[in-house]
């Protein structure tokens, strides 16, 4: 994985995991808060339902210990305080109860006991209290005072009927209600708080799970790789000696031949062809040292490749960089060589000293095939294109073409079609693509332009 894959990777990586823990962490805090608004609507109706089935049960006690008579009820006053305060010990979250007459004018009854301590207030403008007697019919039978309050709205004011002769009003607390409420509120917040930090935990562990086994990975990849390379390089150096010890023997029979004739002055003994002259010998030796030191050179760019410079750059400019450079050889060998770039600039993060390698290689390779045997024109086209995500850069030329069988063994080390080529051009040019995050590819077919296609991705 070249090190721009592995920026990629990181960055998308860590946009992956923070939209992963705020995605988690809203769901989190939303699912708390439709919880909530549901729980707290079911304790303010379980509690109204249960105070209101408690007032029901009363009405019921009340009109039983009344006989349905109103006099009755405002005599056994005693008794009722003792039925309400035994069926509301528990609930606390009564303000009031009292008992109408069925004209909701006269207060037959009202609890003194503890319920809740109030939380309201009387209206503004609202009439005062109300104080009436009730006096005996029988002798000892003490009189008792009433207050009632002005009515004032109130949603959790509710009536329910005693016999059919009275109504027994309730009140319930504002204040304990939200109590209650801001308890549950509490609980589920801290509750959702621990449930959010405890998916976070999961995401973070598994975030260093990802990156460890990301690590992992890219070692035994580059373990991997790294057999792969001595693996090659074993190959290359096997080629390497098959390549320059041919070489090596003909310039020592040349220069021996040379030798000899320094010496002698003479052809060598036993030459039965016409003897090559002492210049002959030198240029032949000459050229094979040529041949040799090209060799190693691209022998050494292949074995030690310097891992890429990429920078913001135009691959128009790179690519003309390299053409203009093969503009004199191409005129001298008598060749049209044309560049096309793409109009506007072609923007990438390059190294661009790698790419005109790039360029002169398939340039090159090129030009040495329209002056082979079976060539068509002696032309040569370099052009950059828009190919979507990726920027496309093509050098066709007119040939004789190569085989389609034999087109994927150009990328193999030491494998050339020119009679003096080294096998390590494409190799070479291959590699640097590939370090780019593109392809090169070779495509031949009868009657059509050879292209080479290398493909570099755009600006990022």
């Amino acid at each position: 994985m070249s090190d721009l894959d592995t920026r990629a990777f990181r960055r998308s990586l860590t946009l992956v995991l923070g939209v992963l823990g705020v995605l988690t962490a809203g769901a989190v805090v939303l699912f708390g808060h439709l919880l909530f608004k549901s729980l707290s609507k079911d304790v303010v109706n379980d509690a109204v339902l249960h105070t209101k089935l408690d007032a029901e049960r009363l009405a019921r006690g009340i009109a039983e210990r009344s006989s349905g008579d109103p006099f009755v009820l405002k005599l056994k006053q005693t008794e009722i305080d003792r039925l309400v305060s035994t069926g509301l010990s528990e609930r606390q979250i009564l303000t009031e109860i009292e008992v109408l007459d069925n004209t909701k004018k006269e207060v037959l009854y009202a609890y003194r006991g503890t319920l809740t301590v109030p939380d309201r207030k009387a209206q503004a403008g609202a009439e005062g209290p109300k104080v009436f007697d009730v006096k005996p019919d029988e002798p000892g039978t003490t009189s008792r005072s009433y207050t009632l309050e002005a009515p004032e709205t109130d949603p959790y004011d509710m009536e329910v009927p005693v016999g059919d002769f009275a109504v027994l009003r309730f009140g319930i607390s504002r204040r304990v209600l939200v109590e209650r409420v801001e308890k549950l509120r509490r609980e589920l917040y801290l509750k959702t708080f621990a449930a959010a930090v405890v998916s976070l935990l999961g995401i973070l562990a598994a975030s260093a799970a990802v990156i460890l086994l990301y690590r992992r990975t890219r070692r035994v990849e580059a373990a991997r790789l790294e057999a792969e390379r001595r693996a090659e390089l074993g190959e290359v150096a096997a080629g390497l000696a098959h390549e320059i010890r041919n070489p090596l023997n003909a310039m020592g029979l040349n220069l021996e031949l040379l030798e000899e004739r320094l010496v002698h002055g003479g052809p060598a003994a036993g030459a039965d062809p016409p003897a090559a002259s002492a210049a002959d010998l030198a240029q032949a030796a000459r050229f094979e040292t040529s041949r040799l030191a090209r060799l190693l050179t691209d022998f050494l760019s292949y074995a030690r490749p310097s891992p890429l410079s990429p920078v913001p750059a135009d691959l128009n400019e790179a690519a003309s960089e390299a053409v203009a450079f093969l503009q004199p050889e191409a005129g001298s060998r008598n060749i049209r060589l044309t560049f096309s770039p793409h109009p506007g600039g072609a923007p990438a993060r390059l190294d661009p000293a790698r790419v005109r390698q790039v360029v002169l290689n398939l340039v090159g390779n090129a030009l040495d095939a329209v002056e082979a045997e079976g060539a068509e024109a002696r032309e040569v086209e370099a052009r950059v294109e828009d190919a979507g995500s990726f920027w496309r850069l093509t050098v066709a030329d007119r040939g004789p073409g190569v085989p389609a069988a034999k087109t994927a063994d150009l990328f193999r080390l030491f494998v050339s079609t020119k009679p003096a080529g080294t096998g390590l051009g494409l190799p070479i040019a291959e590699r640097i693509v590939r370090a780019h995050g593109g392809t090169l590819t070779l495509s031949s077919s009868p009657g059509k332009p050879t292209r080479a296609v290398a493909t570099f991705p755009k600006g990022r």
